[in-house]
């Protein structure tokens, strides 16, 4: 009797398997919740206390900051300098107030107090010790804490924003609901992922959780949350002194739907486990078990060997319907694998018309090679050739003769290929010259060369006209000219895709310069001549290819990053991100560098007022060309662009180079000055580079001079250019422009440029140039440093 396979199976997993595991999946299950809950415990109650310590430090610093800010108001009726240190605190003012009357006889900025809010803040002031009151909700509609004490006869008030809770609160969230909830003294939210709840500072003292941190207990609660309508489990902790309330929350369904997904390996397991055990029952059967093993053991040769064959039915004899189907079925796909073999490989690797290797073949020799050759820090090139006039040889002798002329040629370039470099290069040894056809009459061949050739374009021209030779076709000689086009690696790429995309470039290059020649790749040329690259910075500008980066400029004055110089950049499709030294030559003097100015400024402009959003309103720098400088709408159309966008023009200043002094000097000046008017600043970049034209710079008051990165490079090795750098710097002042030192990068740098009297530095010292997303982000984590140097600052000023 023939069985089914899956029948039996089945059978034998009910009644070995299915029970047990139903029953120890529960026990692991519980288990495995158990120690989910235990984690949690320990995880949330450091979270907990970690947040109370941050809670504890800010409280610190606004006692510290408040009572030396209200002492001094208290002895001289203001206080300078501290504005950065009480925002970064979140501290909206420090005043001296009556008690009687309310009267705010001092402030560090214009505040009232309603009669409601007077009277709380006197129920707290009974000592000359700084308490701080429950939030309280604001007649503008916002929350504040404040911290209060006596101050002689009167009464000492700080008002502090709520957003430090808040946006600390923010930071903690893991799981799909866990996060953090801060509460003053007597259980108002400050601090919770429901915003309506944050800003109607709602009372949750009800909350067990609550109750127990109001209490002044540390540890975890289980407890209903009113906000998630479910059950949670907190760790909980309070701030001393101030009594604030700190709970990290998860909802229990949470930790539960973990020790699920926990399981799933363990039950996965389990399941093979099972399946071993009936594996193990079946194979006592030698019914099953021989002819199991019989074609397993076949199959294991076939694979050492790589060649499929069929297995004879005695060796895999047996009753069970499945295995005699696959079986049958592995034999037919054996057989049929065996007649197909060499014309499947064919398929594979072989140009069908040329009978040489194809493109996939090309590809994959070229991979092994270029591996092998570059980890021995060996060179090669790829070059890429065409047919001149082949078109013409399909129009005029039809296809079956350009067929020919194709084949011909294609099984004549590894002879010569050969030949040429048993001639040329004698010493290379283990490798060969690999040839594919790419399609259509172009082809290519990878060439190892020496590591000491230098003079390769020299060398590939050579096989160029070596292999542009006139093949016979019926008794006809039809020539065979060639152009050609190489990439070297690993100086060009070290893909073979990279460098066949750089050697049809070059190609490229080499036919548009009349056919029947050979270019090496070079990035500088890879973008074609003149006119190609006009239309392909036209077509970068319409398809958002270009970018901008932004280089910092640290105020010394400051000591704080003010403005920002912005680069263009294009990301090529092709060749990647490009600098404008490989395109701006080409587009000099034509309406492109017109078009790509008014890009850069749009785009400046939009950028700047995004990172003025994010916090930071930086001056930004934008350079503009000669022929754009030049224009004579220039100056309306830059403020049409600011004012369409509401940008104060004070937050830009053009910079231009000292050749654009070059032009009419009339116009230069009037532009300058129609700039200034209208609230532009105006800088001369690169200052010093050239031959600089001093009478031309004392007759244009520019804002600012930029001194070239050539004078701060050598003038820490060179005393006669320090002595330059500082007569600069002393110049520049004295025609009433600011200096900025470019090209800073080192601390001693620094300093120099310091003593010599600069107003700001550029440079990689700071930072390279960087897109306005990652500018916000290092702008960002400076900030982070900033409140402790303002608060030791302020310390001084009052020690």
């Amino acid at each position: 009797m023939n069985l089914n396979i899956r029948t039996g199976l089945l059978v034998a997993f009910i009644a070995v398997g299915l029970l047990p595991l139903a029953g120890l999946t529960w026990l692991t299950y519980e288990r495995t919740l158990a120690r989910e809950f235990n984690e949690v415990k320990d995880r949330h109650l450091l979270l907990a206390e970690n947040l109370s310590s941050a809670l504890s430090r800010y409280e610190r610093d606004l006692r510290t900051t408040v009572k030396t800010i209200s002492s001094t108001l208290g002895r001289t009726g203001k206080v300078e300098n501290s504005q950065e240190l009480l925002n970064t605190l979140g501290i909206q003012s420090v005043s001296i107030v009556d008690p009687k009357t309310g009267d705010i006889l001092h402030s560090s900025a214009n505040s009232k107090f309603s009669n409601e809010l007077l009277a709380m803040i006197k129920g707290y002031a009974t000592t000359s010790n700084f308490e701080f009151t429950p939030v309280f909700k604001l007649s503008q509609g916002i929350n504040a804490l404040f911290l209060v004490a006596k101050s002689g006869e009167n009464i000492a008030v700080a008002q502090i924003s709520t957003k430090y809770f808040q946006e600390l609160g923010k930071e903690i969230s893991f799981g799909e609901k866990g996060h953090a909830a801060i509460v003053d003294q007597h259980g108002n939210v400050l601090s919770h992922p429901l915003d309506h709840w944050v800003k109607a500072a709602k009372n949750i003292s009800a909350v067990s959780a609550v109750k127990r941190m109001m209490n002044g207990e540390t540890g975890v609660e289980r407890f209903y949350s009113p906000a998630l309508e479910g059950d949670m489990i907190a760790g909980l902790t309070v701030v001393p002194g101030p009594g604030w309330g700190v709970m990290i929350p998860q909802p229990i369904s949470e930790l539960e739907a973990k020790a699920f997904a926990n399981l799933m390996p363990l039950l996965a397991g389990f399941l093979i486990a099972i399946l071993l055990t009936i594996i193990s029952i079946r194979v006592s059967m030698r019914w099953l078990a021989r002819p199991l093993e019989n074609f397993n053991s076949d199959l294991q040769e076939q694979l050492q060997s790589g060649v499929p064959k069929a297995v004879a039915p005695c060796r895999a004899h047996s009753n069970i319907v499945e295995l005699q189907e696959i079986v049958g079925a592995y034999n037919e796909l054996a057989r049929t694998v065996d007649n197909h073999a060499s014309e499947l490989a064919k398929r594979v690797y072989e140009d069908t018309v040329t009978g040489i290797g194809n493109r996939a073949y090309f590809t994959n020799g070229s991979k092994e090679q270029i591996r092998f050759r570059t980890s021995q820090e060996k060179r090669g090139v790829l070059i890429f050739l065409d047919l001149d006039g082949f078109k013409e040889i399909n129009d005029v002798r039809g296809h079956s003769v350009g067929d020919a002329v194709l084949k011909a040629f294609a099984q004549s370039l590894y002879p010569a290929a050969k030949r040429f470099m048993d001639q040329k290069f004698r010493g290379i040894t283990g490798t060969h010259p690999i040839i594919g056809r790419f399609g259509g009459d172009e082809f290519a061949i990878l060439l190892p060369i020496p590591c000491d050739t230098e003079n390769v374009a020299e060398i590939c021209e050579e096989l160029r006209d070596a292999v542009s030779k006139p093949v016979r076709i019926d008794g006809i000689d039809i020539p065979c000219n060639v152009s050609a086009g190489g990439a070297i690696y690993p100086d060009h790429g070290e893909s073979v895709d990279e460098l066949v995309r750089r050697a049809d470039v070059a190609l490229y290059r080499a036919k548009s310069k009349g056919k029947g020649g050979f270019v090496l790749y070079n990035r500088r040329n890879a973008l074609g001549g003149k006119s190609e690259i006009l239309a392909a910075v036209t077509n970068a500008i319409e398809n958002d290819e270009l970018i901008l980066e932004y280089q910092p400029k640290f105020c010394l004055k400051n000591q704080d990053v003010t403005g920002v110089e912005a680069l263009l950049r294009w990301q090529h499709p092709v060749h990647g991100r490009l600098t404008p030294d490989l395109f701006l030559n080409a587009i000099q003097k034509t309406n492109v560098m017109r078009k790509l100015g008014d890009w850069v400024a749009a785009r400046a402009i939009s950028e700047a007022i995004e990172l003025e959003n994010a916090g930071y309103p930086l001056k930004v720098a934008i350079n503009i060309g000669t022929e754009h400088f030049s224009e004579t709408d220039f100056v309306p159309s830059l403020i049409e662009k600011c004012e369409a966008r509401d940008f104060p023009a004070d937050r830009i200043q053009i910079e231009i180079t000292e050749d654009v002094m070059d032009t009419s000097r009339t116009h230069f000046k009037e532009t300058v000055e129609n700039l200034q008017q209208n609230g532009f600043t105006v800088a001369i970049d690169d200052f010093g580079r050239g031959f600089s034209n001093l009478t031309r710079l004392a007759n244009i008051p520019v804002d600012v001079i930029k001194l070239d990165r050539s004078l701060i490079d050598e003038a820490s090795s060179n005393e006669r250019v320090q002595a330059l750098l500082n007569s600069s710097v002393e110049m520049a002042h004295a025609l009433g422009s600011a200096v900025i030192v470019e090209g800073v990068e080192t601390l001693d740098q620094v300093k120099m440029a310091e003593l010599a009297g600069a107003d700001a530095l550029q440079g990689f010292y700071y930072s390279a140039s960087l897109t306005s997303g990652n500018l916000l982000d290092w702008m960002e984590a400076r900030a982070a440093n900033v409140p402790h140097q303002q608060f030791a600052k302020l310390n001084k000023s009052f020690g």
